[in-house]
């Protein structure tokens, strides 16, 4: 859960610095500034969210799927000695 807050608190800062730029000035161009600040740390906000869900329904996913076989070891080192028909005859040089 603490690494879930550590990344809330950066969108919850910004909204709470556009609220202040909001209340602190008169300006329109503050006010657009404010309001352009609260809409970015709402959509920050709302992909935090669906990060944190995608990651718990990985993990989820993760823990019902048995771990995968071991490898099997090779059969042989020399796979051409498996072949069904002999090599072709060198060409000489």
């Amino acid at each position: 859960m603490k690494p879930f807050l550590r990344q809330a608190a950066g969108p919850f800062f910004l909204a709470l610095a556009a609220l202040v730029l909001a209340l602190a000035s008169d300006a329109t161009a503050a006010r657009a500034a404010a309001l352009a600040l609260f809409g970015i740390a709402c959509v920050i906000a709302v992909s935090l969210v669906f990060l944190a869900v995608g990651r718990s329904e990985d993990a989820e996913r993760a823990a019902e799927q048995p771990p995968p076989p071991p490898p099997h070891p090779p059969d042989h080192e020399r796979p051409a000695l498996k072949r069904g028909r002999p090599r072709p005859p060198r060409r000489p040089s």
